[in-house]
């Protein structure tokens, strides 16, 4: 699929990105889990989630521009230095205002890895291969970030070195970038706003790979409804907000999913009387489903049309949330209902990427994709804030109420989708 020489760069790259997942799929439930046992409420957690967002929305828009400046090996290899030297440092204070910093510091470093790397990656495969090589690099993020889970439950019975093995863990990331070549930025890049050069790369080719700060990052290479045949290439932010509304919402709906799930799921499972290895399991599946479901939302947005399968999965999330509280305790179920839930909250954010392809090129299809990542930080950030403030007033359970209600928002959206 790649010429020999590239093959190093790719796995070097893959494999560094990938080992990151591990890190940021373990530190953000052992961050909750031990504030928590500090006797912290769930609105504590929301905030301390949203600061690790919102530093991501600055990371994304600076990446770009110190990429070109101090070149994209450099910038990496000084991001992963901070994201691991951040998580290492919250093993040594209790205090809630050094905590934010540390996770707003954080946010800031991930957020340039992934939009660079992704780029990296997108720059070494043809054509003919795109799809299966960033494929390659998708389904090996993910799989890693199931395993940060599994990282959290073993770590938490070492409470007093949990973050220094957490942050650690970054650090397995710098020797692949070290090794791959560093090339050009990337071609091809547009000027068409905040957020949207930071957030994605277009090539010669007109192939955009969205970048941001988001828990599982994926290739919109999905097939273009062929009925299209004319692009919108001009269309303003304010017009793709009104004509496409679903691109918006999907992306925050998952958003707002991955960030809720990732930092209250454990915690809404310890409440109902599960063990915390079962607990931090549940995390585990829905990212499972998330990583192996969406090939199959792909070809059935093919066969019967992305419009109607966005639809279809917005209304299936309606249907599934609320069987969140009444499944838990019923064996067997439980995991199968958790797989489908995952796969059909990360097909929000899969068709969004496929809409965004499907209706725009050029400079539209750049603020399309800007759309998404500002979009993903913003929800991202204040998803988990808002639900740890209701969490603390009315409990756990509002977990599903607050996720049903962003589904019927984004289904809504959807039916005001204009052809």
């Amino acid at each position: 699929m790649l010429e020999r020489q590239l093959w190093r760069d790719f796995v070097a790259v893959t494999a560094s990105v990938a080992v990151l997942g591990i890190g940021v799929g373990s530190s953000l439930p052992l961050t909750a889990l031990v504030l928590s046992a500090r006797g912290c409420g769930p609105e504590v957690i929301g905030w301390l989630a949203a600061a690790a967002a919102l530093g991501g929305i600055a990371g994304t828009l600076l990446s770009p521009a110190a990429a070109l400046r101090f070149g994209r090996r450099r910038i990496m290899l000084g991001c992963v230095a901070a994201a691991s030297v951040a998580v290492m440092a919250l093993q040594y204070s209790e205090s809630l205002w050094v905590w934010a910093v540390l996770r707003a510091v954080f946010g800031a470093a991930m957020a340039p890895l992934f939009v660079l790397g992704e780029a990296w990656i997108s720059t070494l495969p043809g054509d003919a291969v795109r799809g299966r090589v960033v494929g390659i690099y998708a389904t090996s993020f993910t799989f890693f970030q199931v395993l940060g889970p599994v990282l959290t439950n073993a770590v938490a019975n070492h409470p007093a070195h949990a973050f220094l093995i957490c942050g650690a863990v970054f650090l397995l990331g710098m020797p692949g970038i070290a090794l791959a070549r560093d090339a050009p930025t990337g071609p091809g890049e547009a000027d068409v706003g905040p957020g949207a050069r930071a957030a994605a790369t277009i090539d010669g080719d007109g192939d955009v790979y969205p970048g941001g700060t988001g828990i599982i990052q994926r290739h919109g290479d999905s097939n273009v409804d062929p009925s299209r045949s004319v692009k919108d290439a001009a269309a303003s932010w304010l017009t793709i907000i009104r004509t496409a509304p679903a691109i918006v919402a999907g992306a925050g709906l998952f958003a707002a999913f991955d960030g809720i799930m990732l930092t209250f799921l454990p915690l809404f499972a310890l409440d109902r009387g599960l063990s915390q290895g079962r607990a931090l399991a549940a995390l585990m599946i829905v990212f499972a489903g998330d990583a192996t479901l969406q090939i199959a939302v792909g070809y059935l947005a093919d066969r019967f049309g992305r419009a109607r399968m966005h639809r279809l999965a917005g209304v299936g999330m309606c249907v599934l949330l609320p069987l969140l509280p009444v499944l838990i305790r019923v064996p067997v179920l439980w995991e199968l209902y958790l797989y489908l839930l995952g796969g059909v909250a990360g097909s929000m954010y899969t068709l969004s990427l496929v809409s965004s392809g499907e209706r725009f090129s050029g400079a539209a299809l750049l603020r399309a994709s800007g759309l998404i990542a500002l979009t993903w930080n913003l929800a991202s950030s204040v998803g988990p804030a808002a639900t740890g403030m209701v969490m603390q007033t009315l409990g756990s359970g509002t977990i599903t109420a607050v996720l049903w209600l962003l589904a019927v928002g984004f289904v809504i959206a959807s039916r005001a989708e204009r052809p």
